[in-house]
């Protein structure tokens, strides 16, 4: 129906809001109608705060009884470890709404199929899949955290129109305009984690954090094998202030780990595997810390072994209308390449839209098939093939 379609756009739209401040949580969001008018809608705002249903089940008042219910995820119906809130499902069925339109069901254990089924065991004519693509869209990482164990993966970087993020000498500063590094700003302040590498900490000396008064500072992360970073570097200086994680081996000098230590550092020590360190037990640490998205920020070395591991779940390029040139300037993924074009990874869903003079292009990763010429898991690239 198109007016069950208008308001589930609706409730997407409120859902959104609460993007820079839900975290673990999914973005939800609800619109109450009755006789064809909005009489109640609310959002998901903060994390440990009143989930959508509730909100607008507060705004509608008694004008709930009746009326029909739209929401973008499934809503939850029992207590569980590490819930913050009362479940909603039994407030709907309290509130006389007589119909409810989910978007797409919650993923999560202890809610996916089960809150669709208590209300309508309640009496209330339930319809699931409006906008399902759309909502599932949107919670994205967090369908990825909890049926993966992982953080949704961003590789993001800038670069010209002829596919350089540095010159020759190594100044990337700046390739992209300023709106775009607003929207940088703002993504940073949405998502759970920055991930680097030390190259990238011992060349930019970044701070990692974001600024602008939207969204929470992300969990700073360095994958540093052998504790190259130097003492000196702004993560390190600032530890105390924002979270500073280093990813390590656990045979990485002890001496540096205690200095890192005593600079507020935390270290996450992981066994090397024919040297080196793995992508999955990275996200899966990162997962069970609760963190549900992590946007990779570099270098290409970093990019490469990321894309070579399948890490990767999306690309997000800022593509600046310059030109640097020269054979020694960087190019964003760097490692061995690949050797022909069947090989390569393609990408889906790619969508391009212009932030100032630069061209954003986004899309979903598509690795090679498992029954090709590209191995599927944990490999070691193309050398020698």
């Amino acid at each position: 129906m198109a007016q069950d379609r208008r308001f589930m756009w609706r409730a997407l739209e409120l859902a959104r809001r609460g993007q820079p401040y839900v975290a673990p949580n999914p973005m939800v969001g609800a619109v109450i109608v009755k006789d064809g008018q909005v009489v109640g809608e609310g959002f998901h705002e903060e994390f440990g705060g009143p989930h959508a249903e509730v909100n607008a089940l507060k705004m509608a008042g008694d004008k709930a009884k009746g009326a029909t219910m739209y929401v973008s995820l499934e809503p939850c119906c029992q207590d569980y470890e590490g819930k913050k809130t009362p479940p909603c499902a039994p407030q709907v069925a309290q509130s006389g709404i007589t119909r409810v339109v989910v978007a797409v069901e919650d993923p999560h254990p202890n809610v996916r199929g089960m809150g669709v089924k208590a209300l309508a065991e309640a009496g209330i004519d339930v319809t699931v899949g409006e906008c399902h693509e759309e909502a599932h869209e949107l919670n994205a990482a967090y369908f990825a955290h909890v049926e993966r164990g992982r953080p949704l993966v961003t590789a993001k970087w800038a670069m010209t129109f002829d596919g350089k993020i540095a010159t020759r000498t190594g100044d990337a500063r700046w390739i992209s305009s300023e709106a775009s590094r607003r929207e940088v700003h703002y993504d940073r302040g949405c998502t759970g984690a920055l991930i680097v590498g030390t190259g990238t900490v011992e060349r930019d000396d970044p701070l990692l954090t974001a600024r602008g008064d939207t969204g929470r500072q992300p969990l700073r992360v360095v994958i540093d094998r052998d504790l190259k970073i130097g003492m000196d570097r702004k993560l390190v200086k600032t530890a105390g202030d924002f979270p500073v994680f280093v990813y390590c081996a656990d045979d990485a000098p002890e001496e540096k780990q205690r200095q890192l230590e005593d600079a507020g550092v935390y270290l996450i020590l992981l066994p090397k595997h024919e040297g080196k360190l793995r992508w999955v037990e990275v996200l899966h640490d990162l997962g069970e810390r609760d963190v549900i998205s992590a946007i990779i920020e570099g270098g290409g070395g970093l990019f490469a072994t990321a894309f070579q591991e399948r890490a990767i779940d999306r690309v997000k390029i800022y593509l600046a209308p310059k030109i640097f040139g020269g054979e020694a300037a960087t190019t964003p993924v760097e490692g061995p390449g690949i050797p022909d074009v069947e090989r390569a990874i393609t990408f889906d869903n790619v969508k391009t839209r212009t932030v100032g003079p630069d061209v954003v292009i986004e899309g979903s990763v598509v690795y090679p098939a498992e029954q090709g010429p590209s191995p599927s898991g944990y490999w070691q690239g193309y050398q020698g093939q």
